[in-house]
């Protein structure tokens, strides 16, 4: 990496990390109410399926990683949207063991920084700003594996991904490796531009966007059970969510594609 892009990548990180600081800072409490307030305006934010603390949110973090009301959703039948967002893409992985994400290749040994397991099909979902930013299991899911992979944080926007090549791959992300109904799999947090961190809710230890991060990769000698539409982690700012299956349905999302999407709904 030359000197200038390093610098930059540089700049970019330490911008999300002083969001993320930011974001959970609790004074002065006027200033995290009144980005709140923005915030839902500008988004049209509809609260009313989410918990809302008695006092308010706290911090503008609180209030981005807000979770769900018991029963907010209707959890469909067969594998389900992990996240509220959008289908950014989906589709058979290629002979060569790449996918194409608006008609950009990302080779899977590169994308999950490891051995390549015999995946079939794959699905992107964005999640934009004013999405919920909770991410849960598409499916009941035993997993083996995690990996931090870091990196750069470009926007993932569609014209960034667009325009820049490799953008899954150079950012920083996490991988959730392990065996399913429908085979092996390969859950995908991918980190994005403002991105404070991307926290994992059965496994605390794990951290991200830090000064200096490299490489890490934790392996569970008894696989963590997680059942369908649990909680898997979660973003503090928008980003995408990549799903690689051994088994080729992801390639037939009845969803189609730029067509928002509500955690819960069937996909397949």
């Amino acid at each position: 990496m030359d000197k200038n892009k390093h610098q930059k990548q540089n700049y970019r990180n330490l911008a999300s990390r002083l969001a993320g600081y930011l974001s959970n800072r609790k004074r002065p409490t006027w200033l995290a109410k009144l980005l709140i307030k923005i915030f839902k305006k500008k988004y049209k934010i509809d609260l009313s399926e989410f918990i809302v603390p008695e006092k308010g949110f706290k911090t503008f973090n609180s209030f981005f990683t807000r979770k769900l009301k018991e029963d907010a959703r209707i959890v469909g039948d067969g594998i389900i949207s992990p996240v509220d967002g959008s289908v950014f893409d989906f589709g058979k992985v290629d002979p060569d063991n790449k996918i194409f994400v608006k008609f950009r290749h990302y080779y899977i040994d590169d994308l999950i920084h490891g051995e390549f397991d015999n995946m079939s099909s794959y699905a992107v979902f964005y999640l934009a700003p004013s999405d919920y930013h909770r991410v849960h299991a598409s499916f009941d899911m035993k997993i083996d594996e995690i990996s931090y992979l870091p990196g750069t944080l470009f926007s993932v926007k569609e014209k960034t991904v667009y325009k820049k090549d490799r953008v899954y791959c150079r950012n920083e992300r996490i991988v959730i490796h392990g065996n399913s109904e429908f085979g092996k799999f390969y859950f995908i947090l991918v980190g994005a531009l403002i991105v404070g961190k991307v926290k994992l809710c059965f496994d605390s230890e794990l951290k991200t966007n830090i000064r200096k991060g490299i490489y890490s990769k934790k392996v569970y000698k008894t696989p963590i059970e997680i059942k369908k539409a649990e909680e898997i982690g979660f973003f503090e700012m928008g980003s995408s969510v990549i799903i690689l299956l051994e088994n080729p349905c992801l390639s037939s999302v009845i969803k189609p594609i730029k067509s928002s999407i509500k955690f819960g709904e069937t996909i397949v």
